[in-house]
């Protein structure tokens, strides 16, 4: 399969100048992390839904995958059908994708058990404590984070996916998780298997950092192109208003 692109003048949409070169359909990738993106949420979640606003803002039809997140990123590097994927915190999970402007936000924390409540003020607290810490495989988290997992020096335990987390940190098999805050919302107010412990799970009164929210474009001249014309799109969205009315509306 190859990408398609049509090749355009350069026009003014809005009063931005989108690139000259456009595409009649687009196709990105992403996984299932509600409340952010789902193929069981309405428009597919809630920065789903500002990606697909941005591309047909500059005119494009975007068509999106839902997949496990290292096959969405895998596909999205070998398959050139496939143009990007998000939501990336940054763009290194592999090399050969450049970072598109801010798609949104994610408040990233550790959930704890109320029962062995957790204090830190730095990362090394973490480790020097010997805790037990969920992650999820795939998943960045902060830089200095994963640089100590990577050493060893904090104890990172990979599980599939937040849920599983969950469940292992409600029967105290991990000391806390790597998370971010709204699925921790989400998936507590919405997993009928946590219903009995959702009570005992809260998320640590520390934020590890205020998460900026990319969509991850193939670095290449065609990808570039791409990102310059999504940007554009982009600047004509008001991200921060789709998204509060989202949530006030889905959820």
């Amino acid at each position: 399969m190859h990408r398609l692109y049509v090749v355009v003048a350069v026009a003014l949409i809005g009063g931005v100048t989108v690139p000259p070169v456009m595409a009649e359909g687009v196709t990105v990738n992403t996984l299932e992390w509600p409340p952010y993106t789902s193929a069981e949420l309405p428009k597919g979640g809630a920065t789903t839904n500002v990606v697909v606003q941005a591309f047909a803002a500059v005119g494009m039809d975007a068509s999106v995958n839902f997949l496990p997140w290292k096959r969405a990123i895998s596909i999205a590097k070998d398959d050139l059908s496939v143009a990007a994927y998000f939501p990336g915190y940054h763009c290194r999970h592999v090399d050969g994708f450049v970072a598109s402007d801010p798609i949104g936000n994610g408040p990233l924390g550790f959930v704890e058990n109320v029962n062995a409540a957790v204090s830190w003020a730095d990362i090394d607290d973490i480790g020097e404590q010997k805790l037990k810490v969920g992650t999820v495989l795939g998943y960045a988290n902060t830089d200095e984070f994963d640089e100590k997992a990577g050493t060893g020096w904090i104890r990172s335990i990979p599980a599939p996916d937040d849920l599983t987390n969950l469940r292992k940190l409600a029967r105290q098999r991990i000391d806390i998780a790597v998370i971010d805050k709204l699925v921790l919302s989400y998936i507590l107010a919405t997993e009928q298997s946590l219903a009995d412990d959702a009570d005992s799970l809260r998320f640590n009164a520390k934020p590890l950092e205020e998460k900026t929210l990319y969509l991850c474009f193939t670095d290449d001249e065609k990808g570039r192109a791409l990102r310059d014309a999504f940007n554009a799109g982009l600047a004509m969205v008001d991200v921060e208003k789709s998204v509060d009315e989202y949530f006030e509306k889905e959820f």
